[in-house]
């Protein structure tokens, strides 16, 4: 073991994932594409650099596909494969507990968590979701956690009351005057009082030996979580310190929360601050040509990637890479993800299209702030 030598686990398995379909039929939230050129998991995974851990251990409920495919080996992130760590992804993961419900014995469920554990020769570890996006700061966590008495230490934001009354996955912390939690309190349940509230940002921070002892402690209960939530649920039982969060962050917890994280973006100052902080966002290099923009292309207030054509128009919105957008188009407040064709005269508006999707000729889609239309990955839109 190193000392204050840190480890992560990251579950990619929020129950939002159902709730923002179809973004989600194929990919964890975590690997939604973000601000143009990002995925969102490009935050936990400079979060992790940026701390100088060289290991990581990521747990995805559905296919993986999407995750090894942006993460490759992890060098991007410092975080390849070596005698020492690697990332260690583990796929399927609901298929995989489930099999053990019929075919192994009752310690198998929590068996590649504890043997990462192990062989990480980590003294801490940070535990964690996919669906908040934020700039993370780990080594100061773990310097909070070290200089505090608690078992383990939270990590929470003071948020606008409507952005988390209404949110059913959020939890809200009970603190007294010493930033000592008291209670976690389901977002439905809290008593609303103030026009801020700390919102847990499921993220911990606690030793490698206490998570084994939780986790030991789950087999003899016969407790069966994802770690994220199985180290929530026993909080209760031990004394936890809060560490406050005071920069920008994103809850995709839903495909509306999604679309706002992205326009919110388009607003220079806030986009200073979420990508030229303290902690550079890391994200895979794309080596392509710029954006062509034709003759009487228009694009006002929008953030655009690499390797697209442009003859139409694009107001207020977020395109990524290679989509071609033909002439006389017209695109206004959407999500344009990668590879997408919109057809000369096509008219969107409060739309969200996944990847390599079509938008045929004379197409009008007109969807509202609050009725989004999201098209698949993949479709083919015909007038």
């Amino acid at each position: 073991m190193r000392m204050n030598k840190i480890t992560a686990i990251l579950s990619l398995t929020d129950p939002s994932t159902r709730e923002m379909q179809p973004l989600t039929t194929y990919r964890p939230v975590a690997a939604l594409p973000f601000a143009s050129r990002y995925r969102a998991l490009d935050f936990h995974l400079s979060n992790l650099s940026h701390a100088e851990m060289d290991s990581a251990a990521i747990f995805i409920g559905g296919s993986g596909r999407s995750v090894y495919d942006h993460i490759r080996s992890g060098a991007v992130w410092n975080l390849e494969s070596n005698l020492s760590g690697g990332i260690f992804t583990f796929s399927q993961t609901y298929m995989k507990q489930q099999m053990s419900d019929q075919h192994f014995d009752e310690n198998y469920f929590y068996e590649n968590q504890k043997e990462f554990l192990v062989k990480s020769k980590a003294e801490f570890v940070v535990v964690g979701g996919g669906k908040i996006v934020a700039s993370l700061d780990f080594s100061d966590i773990r310097d909070f956690h070290m200089a505090h008495s608690g078992d383990m230490t939270v990590v929470y934001k003071n948020m606008p009351v409507q952005e988390v009354q209404g949110h059913p996955h959020e939890k809200v912390l009970r603190l007294d005057g010493d930033h000592d939690v008291l209670g976690f309190v389901s977002s439905a349940d809290f008593d609303y009082t103030e026009d801020k509230v700390p919102m847990s940002l499921n993220f911990y921070m606690l030793s490698v030996s206490k998570l084994l002892e939780l986790i030991d402690r789950a087999d003899k209960e016969g407790i069966r979580m994802d770690i994220d939530r199985l180290v929530a649920y026993y909080a209760q039982f031990y004394q936890v310190d809060a560490y406050e969060h005071k920069g920008p962050i994103a809850n995709l917890d839903s495909i509306k929360s999604y679309f706002e994280a992205n326009m919110a973006l388009l607003d220079k100052d806030y986009y200073d601050a979420v990508f030229h902080g303290p902690r550079r966002i890391i994200t895979k290099v794309k080596n392509e040509a710029p954006t062509y923009y034709c003759d009487g292309a228009n694009v006002k207030r929008s953030l655009l990637a690499t390797g697209g054509f442009i003859a139409g128009s694009i107001e207020n919105s977020m395109v990524f890479r290679k989509v071609e957008v033909a002439k006389n188009a017209e695109i206004r407040d959407s999500i344009i993800m990668q590879g997408a064709k919109i057809g000369e005269g096509a008219v969107l508006e409060y739309c969200i299209l996944d990847k390599n999707v079509t938008i045929e000729p004379g197409v009008v889609l007109k969807g509202s702030k609050d009725n989004l239309i999201v098209i698949e990955k993949n479709r083919t839109v015909q007038a």
